[in-house]
């Protein structure tokens, strides 16, 4: 099979028909393909909508959670059942338009890629009706995340993608809610994966509700950069304590020289502490980063033992 495509859903009734209808018209150019779509526990009619579309095309495969588990639990169960050559993952409310599916195949096999990415914010790629709020709190967890990887790649978090299966075969994937995708690009990175952006326009949610919660959302990616990036965090709060020490210690010298310096006040102790702190946690930052550098070790023996997992499965 050349192609598999998962769709998380999580009551989509407004959306679900729409999106197969217009996926199938795309991906009939595309020779053998399957769609994967995840039901994520949902509470409304988009289960019943999806098996009856699938009663009469065997080409949608329908797999369900018995509660909501998040977007991530819902791809990483779409990539278990995934047979494609190609892996691409979309969202359901068509905010991304079917037609991108096409060109992340094409750029994929043209430019011999692992991985390549439907970017909004890079040159070239346009947002329409996005809320203001929504558009800059998704601008700059990007820019914080990217940094993360230390790779020039403008969209980290969107879902749309295309993988070669070996990608997703090689990697263990642990994530359950939206982190799912800057976990991928991390660990893909990491072992040497190519990874290439190509422009799209993400639009405005047209039908039913956005099921995206900024707060938890903007939380994990934050958590996700000091996860990759420890010195980010560990230096900030180093820096901040040591500059405090410091000021206070230009303070006290000032007093020291004006002659009112008393050394048995606290703050001569204040400053001390301070400055041995922020040192420590640099120090702590800087061992964290020699840890996560090991990472990459890590990940190299997880794809070796998954793919070797793999081989001994199909044998059997």
């Amino acid at each position: 099979m050349e192609v598999s495509l998962i769709i998380p859903m999580y009551n989509e009734e407004d959306n679900v028909l729409i999106t197969l209808n217009e996926v199938k018209k795309v991906l009939k150019s595309c020779g053998s393909y399957q769609i994967l779509a995840v039901d994520d526990g949902s509470s409304d009619q988009t289960l019943t909508l999806l098996e009856e579309f699938a009663s009469e095309n065997p080409e949608l495969m329908v797999l369900k959670h018995p509660v909501n588990m998040g977007m991530g639990r819902a791809l990483r169960t779409g990539f278990e059942k995934a047979e494609g050559d190609v892996i691409i993952t979309l969202d359901a409310d068509l905010s991304y338009e079917p037609k991108y599916l096409t060109e992340l195949i094409k750029a994929l096999h043209e430019n011999h890629l692992d991985i390549v990415i439907g970017s909004q914010y890079m040159a070239g790629g346009e947002t329409e009706d996005i809320p203001f709020i929504r558009l800059f709190i998704s601008k700059m967890a990007n820019k914080i995340v990217g940094y993360a990887l230390n790779k020039n790649i403008s969209t980290v978090t969107g879902i749309l993608r295309a993988y070669r299966k070996e990608v997703i075969d090689s990697i263990e994937i642990e994530s359950n809610g939206t982190e799912i995708n800057p976990e991928i690009l991390s660990k893909a990175i990491a072992i040497g994966y190519e990874v290439k952006e190509i422009p799209v326009k993400l639009k405005g949610r047209k039908l039913g509700e956005s099921k995206v919660q900024f707060r938890s959302t903007t939380i994990s990616h934050l958590l996700f950069t000091f996860y990759e990036r420890p010195m980010i965090l560990f230096g900030i709060i180093g820096l901040l304590i040591c500059l405090i020490g410091i000021v206070i210690a230009i303070y006290l010298f000032y007093e020291y020289l004006m002659g009112t310096l008393d050394p048995t006040r606290p703050l001569m102790f204040v400053m001390v502490l301070l400055i041995i702190s922020g040192i420590q946690i640099l120090i702590f930052g800087f061992v964290a980063t020699q840890i996560s550098l090991l990472k990459r070790e890590i990940y190299i023996i997880q794809k070796e033992n998954k793919l070797i997992k793999n081989e001994i499965i199909e044998k059997k």
